[in-house]
């Protein structure tokens, strides 16, 4: 049986602009994002193949159509610009996210988004504080808590969330703030 979470939380953290791409990535990939992904470039990659067998159809007509030549080609064809497509656009997203995140975060939202944060856990719910910024979220927006070895995410909502570094917090300060989060989260449906 889990212990009993503290009445109260209480982190001091330094959140950096590499917390927050680091946040973003684990966000724009996602299991359901790259699911999504391989559905997209899978349809794409046959809408092309496709498209060609049609073409050399058109062009060779059924008396003239080689399945070998006009069938296997654009198959290899097809799967060999997957092979070089799929990762250059892995990697042009991935460079993309991170240039996004740096142009959003530009100097008011710096000041609120970066910076010397206190995060107060309480029965209440979860105050964020900086220099510029206090926030105060009841425990009814939490969706979750998601952790990278990074960074603890308490999650509000899909592509919200409090960042919390994990450089300079103890193991039981951590292990505090999951278990305030975990007793307070609904349980989940049967």
């Amino acid at each position: 049986m889990d212990a009993p979470p503290p009445e109260s939380v209480v982190l001091d953290v330094d959140v950096t602009l590499p917390d927050i791409e680091a946040f973003n990535l684990h966000l724009a990939f996602s299991p359901r994002l790259r699911a999504r992904w391989r559905r997209q470039l899978v349809a794409i990659y046959g809408l092309l193949l496709a498209l060609c067998v049609v073409l050399n159809l058109l062009s060779f007509g059924w008396g003239a159509f080689d399945w070998t030549v006009h069938l296997l080609v654009p198959v290899a064809s097809v799967a060999v610009v997957a092979l070089l497509l799929t990762p250059a656009a892995y990697a042009l997203h991935r460079w993309n996210v991170r240039r996004v995140v740096r142009a959003m975060v530009g100097q008011p939202a710096r000041e609120a988004a970066l910076g010397r944060k206190r995060i107060e856990a309480t029965a209440r719910g979860i105050a964020l504080g900086g220099a510029h910024s206090q926030s105060f979220y009841g425990w009814a927006a939490v969706t979750g808590l998601q952790e990278t070895p990074d960074l603890l995410l308490v999650m509000l909502g899909e592509t919200l969330a409090i960042v919390i570094p994990r450089r300079g917090i103890a193991a039981a300060q951590v292990d505090a703030l999951r278990a305030m989060v975990r007793a307070h989260m609904p349980a989940p449906a049967a």
